[in-house]
């Protein structure tokens, strides 16, 4: 597929080293995200990855990975901080998922932070079912045989649970960057709790700005703020945009609040609820889960990408 012309570029250099280290236990490499949808934005988005590994890698494994990725950043420095790649059991990807499964382990290296390992958090089954459902195989098995799906009750629960402990984490966000990144968030899971879809940041923002107007001025002006790197204003939000920045929270996590129990079946769709069709604000859950970190997710020096 056409990729964008960047991505094109450094591609093959990334690939040369994640393979150099993993050798045949590399059993896939997957790319899907913005890369892939067609948003990709020059300088800001990310380069998405899956990496399906035969065995878990020890801690040499882990050392020689985590070189590899630096050496990749010192010929490529304009993707510091733009990798976003999972490295998972390829035994786990290709088995059916179910909610009752202990989340594997995973290795990553990500925006904003270090290269770490540790069981999965909740949200990377919606990377599994991007993955499965719009992944493009660069190396090894295809993805379509790798990567298997991904129920849409657990994806609409994944991202019920995330958007609970979104609005504590926005309380503690101070720059642009960071208001970016909540707003965004917000319309990718408001999209998907309304539509069982899952979608790029830039389609989820047109859609919900066409379906909810109210929250028109802070969703343009989010998205001016991503495209803009303002990781360093820290001025107070204007009253008007905070407000709607509060209003399209609470109106998220009141949809939030009606799916994050049991599953839902697979294909079926719940009806928006009233505060989010109409925009009006109406406050969900007074306690959300259990504070999350601030979804502030990059450093200070960037904001968030795809």
């Amino acid at each position: 597929m056409d990729l964008p012309h960047t991505v094109r570029e450094v591609l093959p250099d990334l690939l040369h080293e994640i393979r150099s280290v993993l050798g045949d236990r590399l059993v896939g490499l997957y790319l899907y995200g913005s890369a892939v949808s067609g948003d990709y934005d020059e300088g800001v988005s990310d380069i998405d990855l899956l990496a399906a590994v035969a065995d878990g890698p020890g801690p040499g494994t882990l050392s020689s990975l985590d070189a590899g990725h630096r050496r990749f950043w010192a010929g490529h420095p304009d993707f510091l901080d733009r990798l976003d790649i999972l490295y998972l059991p390829a035994a786990s990807l290709s088995r059916e998922l179910s909610a009752v499964d202990e989340p594997p382990v995973l290795a990553t290296v990500s925006p904003g932070s270090p290269f770490r390992t540790g069981p999965a958090p909740q949200g990377w089954i919606l990377n599994r079912r991007l993955v499965h459902d719009t992944g493009i195989t660069l190396h090894g098995r295809p993805v379509e045989s790798a990567v298997a799906g991904v129920p849409a009750g657990l994806v609409r629960e994944a991202v019920a649970r995330d958007v609970l402990s979104l609005r504590t984490g926005a309380s503690r966000v101070t720059h642009r960057g960071g208001h970016a990144y909540v707003v965004l968030t917000a319309c990718r899971a408001l999209l998907t709790l309304t539509t069982a879809r899952q979608a790029s940041k830039a389609e989820a923002a047109r859609r919900v700005r066409a379906r909810w107007p109210r929250f028109r001025p802070v969703i343009d002006a989010a998205q001016e703020w991503r495209l803009s790197q303002a990781v360093r204003d820290e001025t107070p939000l204007p009253s008007e945009l905070s407000t709607q920045l509060a209003g399209l929270l609470d109106a998220v996590c009141a949809v939030a609040a009606d799916c994050a129990g049991p599953a839902i079946g697979e294909g079926a769709v719940r009806p928006a609820s009233p505060a989010a069709e109409s925009g009006s604000g109406t406050t969900g859950p007074s306690s959300p889960s259990a504070a999350s970190p601030a979804p502030d997710r990059r450093s200070s020096r960037r904001a968030p990408g795809d």
